[in-house]
């Protein structure tokens, strides 16, 4: 998964060199647009005066340095401003991460939405002066910037919301044994002011010796709504899978949750929810007599942790508990732990690694009882769209 560059802004030479469009004269902000076209903006005695584009924008720091570029919104949605982290495309560095703290002014010419603590949300251009955002569009609003959660690019388009991982991995054996593996992941996320949208499909082929040894499929949804800072509510988390040598035809399951944001920070996101479901289950075979499916309450745990380890190696751990009746299958946990190293921009080098276990395997037509638990181990590349 792509990470921006987390900047330091400690260095005497890099100052100067961004210090040096910095114009110490003026009290203002001007642009170099034709007379009726500027952007001005008052500042605070004490703050330079940035020459910037009609499609720039800007940010002083509070050690002095001034970045050129765009303001791309927040990093983290989903904590109190003073924590939050904001992602920067500059003209000189690319993009950054800053610490909303350590911004003295920031300037943005393109058009944002901002959602606040009690849940309103405005649109306009963003002026940031110590600690007062002035939100600018038909009117002024000035707040705190305390009561920010989040700030997001207006955008035009539908895909422009989405970001989305695919994941290809293959193993091959030649020799004594022919054996041809291949995974495959898609993974996509929406997120708005208001909400976020999560969607993933998994699937794992294995043929050895021309005899399939391994075949499963699984698509995850769910759909959470803000209520708070820290809580979420989802009214829906869907998942349908099909493992055939799991003995499962297709497996159906459907909760509500409540959820808490229980670590946000700029580099460690972990976030649990928890609530009650119901899942319907088609058996492939069964003893004769007894019933090809079978449906029960359930309850459902999740937990999501996503960990920027290194500049260029990030890991992440996703577990569900899935606790339903004996004939249903009984309490299966699923364990996805991936580790994602940088190679390039949009492209990693990834290894995943997953652990399902199933406390009660459906015993199939021939007397055979699938194993409790499932291991698989991938390597291949991941693409960032």
């Amino acid at each position: 998964m792509k990470k921006q560059q987390k900047y330091s802004f400690h260095y005497p030479l890099l100052s100067i060199l961004l210090c040096a469009p910095v114009i110490a004269e003026d009290k203002r902000v001007s642009t170099n647009l034709p007379e009726g076209n500027e952007i001005s903006t008052p500042v605070a005695p004490t703050q330079p005066t940035v020459t910037i584009e009609k499609d720039q924008g800007w940010i002083q720091l509070t050690s002095g340095e001034v970045l050129l570029g765009r303001l791309i919104g927040t990093v983290q949605e989903d904590q109190n401003s003073y924590e939050l982290v904001i992602e920067f495309d500059s003209d000189e560095l690319g993009d950054v991460e800053i610490d909303v703290e350590d911004i003295a002014v920031l300037q943005t010419s393109d058009i944002f939405r901002v959602r606040l603590v009690n849940g309103e949300t405005h649109e306009g251009r963003l002026t940031i002066v110590g600690d007062k955002l002035t939100i600018q569009n038909e009117g002024i609003h000035v707040y705190p910037v305390s009561l920010v959660v989040s700030i997001y690019s207006r955008v035009e388009s539908e895909i422009e919301r989405w970001e989305t991982d695919l994941f290809l991995g293959a193993n091959l054996s030649k020799g004594n044994t022919d054996e041809l593996s291949i995974s495959g992941e898609v993974s996509g996320k929406r997120q708005t002011v208001y909400s976020r949208t999560l969607l993933k499909y998994i699937g794992n082929v294995t043929q050895s010796s021309g005899e399939k040894t391994a075949q499963n499929h699984q698509f995850d949804g769910s759909y959470d709504i803000y209520l708070s800072n820290r809580i979420f509510f989802r009214p829906i988390k869907a998942t349908v899978n099909s493992d055939k040598f799991q003995n499962i035809d297709y497996r159906i399951n459907a909760s509500m949750q409540l959820g808490y944001f229980i670590i946000t920070q700029s580099d460690l996101e972990w976030d649990v929810s928890l609530g009650p479901g119901f899942q319907y289950t088609q058996f492939y075979t069964v003893p004769e007599g007894e019933s090809s499916s079978e449906q029960s309450p359930t309850l459902v745990f999740s937990s999501d942790l996503e960990y920027e380890l290194t500049k260029d190696i990030d890991v992440s751990h996703g577990y569900d508990l899935n606790w339903a009746s004996n004939a249903s299958g009984g309490v299966r946990h699923s364990n996805h732990v991936s580790v994602d190293m940088e190679l390039v921009d949009d492209l990693d080098f990834t290894v995943k690694f997953i652990w399902d276990h199933n406390s009660n395997p459906k015993v199939d037509s021939e007397g055979n009882t699938p194993d409790k638990n499932d291991y698989k181990l991938n390597f291949g590349l991941t693409f960032d769209f």
